[in-house]
């Protein structure tokens, strides 16, 4: 995959993407893949805005039963279905808890009742799907076995644990990035780094977009039939703000990750401390869920909080009050973790749109009611025809919206009659002339530790990762094969994030190439030995390196200053 900003002027697109985030993705494949004539734009990155900040849950819409909302609980199902199926390396089953009070609505009965409703709506929730990546049915324990689990659960009233399976992205970065890669195979043209700063008309419709390559500056226009904007809570900036439903309102949703492994075996859901009603539920629980979610060897992520957000999209950050009232929010709903703010490692958030309805209950977290359903938005009664708008509401239902999307493009009035069963050509991968035989051979038992290990991270596309370290520039001389034994990161994956991945910055292979950063902040050692091998790809300077290592080291500044506090 290789950003070449000058091809892209030539002919025009049957669909434009604005937004690189897990919505502008996974429509960027399924376009592709339905013989669309497809190119991708993102201002920064790849996945480096709203879809990094997640919990990482691929849920199937087991909550919306609460809803009586079966609609969107299918659409959960299937669409978790399809990226356990995409990704199955990277997408996998995650068992949860969670305690259950009393004989009411709480109770374990009740909960044994919903389940059997779920698995009926979930009956095709594993086709297709490898046998290791399965999901059971939902089923309960005892109270015994939940005061295991959760050592020093609050005991009274106690009568057991709802256990149910849903899924967990080891990276939601590096999901985009799997389906920012397949569309490219597919024949999509992709580029991050690129923003698109207007649309282009003629007469009436919308032509094409206007782009302007981060890096270089340099201004270009791509002509497109249509342009879909999927730029998350930049939604509004590229139609101007003059549709229907302008003036969304936000509300942040923000994660914490602490170094303790708070819960044995499952991801724990909790119930927070105040009162908070769903409006549109029809059995109401009365208080929202905590997630704890088991997160690499030592770590638990625990989420979500939200809070209404008042400013301009681009200033939004989490402060130290965030994560301090989180903080403060789990020692209350779970006293025995006995948080302090040194035991923060990261944090994370992004914004996601909120409903009218709360605008008048200023600040109030509890008054937070999340927008239900993602919705595609069609500007032709905007006077702008030929422009959509994609607001995503879960990250999970991106394949499903890919899909509506699809089938909306593929009426005649857009395009004209197209070929029945027409699809993108696939480009395989070019074979590796090189001989792997004396590389495998040098590495002996070391071998298939680092198949085992590029396995994990790349699924399919290992071996093209291993034929960089065939490479003899592939490693460092001297240095070994490992940049880092431990977090574990090979020489040779730094040179192809670079090379095949668009890598650009040391953020970049940090945060969305790699999972050195989603626990913790890698040391400076580790940073200073990346930023040097990309250095040498990209002709950073010595100033380069350090000014790179900084922008890293500024993501993780509120929790060093807290961690010192």
């Amino acid at each position: 995959m290789k950003k070449n900003i000058d091809t892209l002027t030539a002919g025009t697109y049957d669909l434009v993407i604005v937004g690189g985030g897990i919505h502008g993705a996974v429509l960027a494949l399924a376009a592709a893949r339905a013989g669309f004539k497809t190119a991708l734009f993102e201002k920064g990155d790849f996945g480096h805005s709203t879809s990094a900040n997640s919990l990482k849950i691929i849920h199937g819409g087991i909550r919306y039963l609460q809803h009586g909302d079966f609609k969107r609980m299918r659409e959960s199902i299937a669409s978790r279905r399809a990226m356990m199926a995409f990704a199955p390396h990277l997408v996998k089953p995650l068992a949860c808890l969670m305690p259950t009070y009393g004989h009411g609505i709480k109770g374990r009965e009740i909960m044994r009742t919903a389940f059997a409703v779920y698995d009926m709506v979930a009956f095709d929730r594993n086709r297709g799907l490898p046998a290791d990546n399965r999901l059971p049915q939902g089923t309960s324990i005892s109270a015994d076995e939940v005061k295991w689990a959760v050592p020093g659960i609050q005991e009274k009233g106690l009568t057991g644990g709802a256990i149910w399976y849903d899924a967990i992205a080891g990276s939601t970065e590096r999901l985009v990035l799997e389906y920012v890669l397949e569309a490219a195979r597919y024949g999509a043209d992709v580029a991050n780094y690129t923003e698109v700063i207007g649309v282009q008309k003629a007469g009436d419709r919308i032509a094409g977009v206007t782009v302007r390559d981060l890096s270089t500056g340099s201004t270009i226009t791509v002509n497109s039939r249509i342009v879909v904007n999927a730029a998350g809570p930049w939604l509004e900036r590229l139609a101007g703000g003059r549709f229907r439903g302008a003036g969304q309102l936000w509300a942040t949703a923000a994660n914490i990750v602490v170094k303790k492994r708070l819960f044995r075996k499952y991801a724990v859901g909790l119930e927070g401390y105040t009162e908070y009603t769903d409006r549109d539920a029809l059995i109401k629980r009365g208080k929202r869920l905590f997630f704890f979610v088991p997160w690499q060897e030592d770590y638990t992520m625990i989420g979500t909080s939200y809070k209404p957000y008042r400013g301009a999209v681009d200033d939004f950050v989490l402060q130290r009050r965030d994560v301090a009232e989180i903080v403060d929010d789990i020692n209350k709903i779970y006293p025995p973790a006995q948080l302090t703010m040194a035991d923060v490692t990261f944090c994370h958030g992004g914004l996601l749109p909120m409903t009218e309805a709360d605008a008048a209950d200023a600040n109030r977290a509890d008054s937070v009611q999340l927008d239900k359903s993602s919705q595609i938005i069609d500007h032709g009664a905007d006077g702008m025809p030929g422009l959509f708008s994609i607001k995503g509401v879960k990250y999970t239902t991106a394949p499903d919206i890919a899909d509506k999307m699809v089938r909306l493009l593929q009426d005649e009035k857009w395009f004209g009659p197209r070929t029945s069963g027409s699809s993108g050509s696939y480009k395989a991968v070019p074979p590796n002339r090189l001989d792997h035989g004396p590389t495998i051979r040098e590495l002996g038992g070391e071998y298939e530790r680092i198949r085992k290990y590029l396995e994990g991270l790349y699924g399919t596309r290992w071996r093209s990762v291993f034929g960089m370290l065939v490479q003899q520039d592939g490693r460092n001389k001297g240095d070994g094969l490992w940049l880092s034994e431990e977090p574990a990161l090979l020489f040779a994956e730094v040179r192809y994030f670079v090379r095949e991945e668009m890598a650009s910055t040391l953020a970049d292979v940090v945060f969305r190439r790699s999972n050195l950063g989603s626990a913790e902040c890698p040391g400076l050692s580790i940073l200073t030995r990346i930023a040097e091998v990309m250095g040498g790809e990209l002709s950073w300077t010595g100033e380069e390196q350090e000014r790179q290592i900084a922008a890293v080291l500024q993501v993780y500044a509120p929790l060093t200053e807290m961690g010192a506090a």
